[in-house]
C-alpha cells in the first residue's frame, strides 16, 4: 500500500480538493433519467468515495456493479476503497461502460475502465466492495463474481469483518419516509443485498426492530449480488429478478422509529444474519 499512500499524498499537496468533500448522496435511488447526454469517456477530476467520482465535465458517476463502504457515517474500509479508486483513476482519462441513463440524482450509472482495468473488478479483488446489481442488467458477471470470491477466500478487506460474515447485507435503511409516515408506510424500506456465493431463498427469514417486534420476509429467490427492497407496508410482491425485487412486510402502520432504531435480519434457524442501526442525526448512505 505504500505506493498508493505516496500517490495520494502527492495528489493532496498538488491538487487540494481532488479527494472531494461533498454531501452524502443516497446510492439507493436508481431511477433512470435520460435528461442529459451520456458520455462514453472522460477525465476524472475528483473521487468522493470508492463508488462515486466526478468527471472534468462536471458529470458525477455512480460506479456500476459494486457497493463500497461508506465514509459518512464511517464504515470499515471506506477510506481504503476511496484511496484505491483514486490511485487508479484520479486525473486520468477513463472509458465509461454506461447503463444508458442516469439515476434520480442525475449521476451516470457506469462502469469505469482505465488502462484496460475495470475499476469495479479491482475494488472487488481488493476486498473493498461487494457485488451490487440493480436490474435490469444483462452484463456477464463472471469476472466480477470471481474477483469477489477470490477476495472472500483470502479474507481481504471487508471479508475479514463481522458485518460481511452473513449471506445478506443491509446496504441502506430508510426509517423515515417522506412526509407523514402514516400516509406513506411504504416510504419506509431497507435495501438488502445477497453478498453470498449462491442465490438465497428468503422463505423463513425474519426482520426485527429494536424492541424485538418482528415480521416474516416474504419468499423470494435472491440471486448473487442482487438486492431486495423491503417495504414496511402492503403491495404486490415483485419476485422476478429480471427487475428490482420488491417485497412488502404487510404492516398497516409505520414500523421503524424515526429517531433511533435497529433492523436485524434472522435466517430460518433464528441466527442473526445482519443488523443496521438508524439514527436521525446521522446521514443514511
Amino acid at each position: 500500500m505504500s505506493w498508493r499512500i505516496a500517490f495520494l499524498v502527492a495528489i493532496a499537496s498538488g491538487a487540494g480538493s481532488a479527494l472531494a468533500e461533498e454531501p452524502s448522496i443516497d446510492p439507493d435511488v436508481m431511477l433512470v433519467s435520460g435528461d442529459k447526454p451520456v458520455p462514453t469517456e472522460g477525465s476524472v477530476s475528483s473521487v468522493y468515495d470508492g463508488d462515486t467520482l466526478t468527471l472534468s465535465s462536471g458529470d458525477k458517476v455512480r460506479l456500476r456493479w459494486v457497493n463500497t463502504p461508506e465514509l459518512r457515517p464511517p464504515e470499515g474500509y471506506g477510506p481504503e476503497a476511496r484511496d484505491l479508486a483514486a490511485s487508479l483513476v484520479l486525473q486520468k482519462r477513463v472509458s465509461l461502460l454506461t447503463s444508458g441513463g442516469r439515476d434520480g440524482y442525475g449521476r451516470l450509472l457506469s462502469g469505469v475502465v482505465v488502462d484496460g482495468k475495470n475499476l469495479s473488478v479491482a475494488l472487488l479483488e481488493a476486498g473493498l466492495a461487494h457485488l451490487f446489481i440493480i436490474p435490469p442488467d444483462s452484463t456477464d458477471l463472471t469476472a466480477l463474481v470471481s474477483a469477489q470470491e477470490r477476495a472472500r477466500a483470502a479474507r481481504r478487506g471487508v471479508w475479514s469483518t463481522v458485518r460481511y460474515a452473513g449471506g445478506l447485507h443491509i446496504t441502506s435503511f430508510h426509517a423515515n419516509a417522506d412526509g407523514d409516515d402514516r400516509e406513506n408506510v411504504n416510504g419506509e424500506y431497507l435495501r438488502v443485498c445477497n453478498i453470498s456465493p449462491q442465490p438465497i431463498d428468503l422463505a423463513g427469514y425474519r426482520i426485527a426492530d429494536i424492541s424485538g417486534r418482528n415480521w416474516e420476509i416474504p419468499a423470494a429467490l435472491l440471486p448473487v449480488g442482487h438486492t431486495v427492497k423491503l417495504h414496511s407496508g402492503s403491495g404486490a410482491q415483485q419476485v422476478d429478478s429480471a427487475a428490482q425485487i420488491e417485497l412488502f412486510l404487510g404492516s398497516p402502520d409505520p414500523i421503524w422509529n424515526n429517531g433511533e432504531d435497529r433492523a436485524t435480519i434472522y435466517d430460518r434457524y433464528g441466527r442473526v444474519v445482519d443488523a443496521r442501526e438508524h439514527h436521525a442525526d446521522r446521514p443514511n448512505p
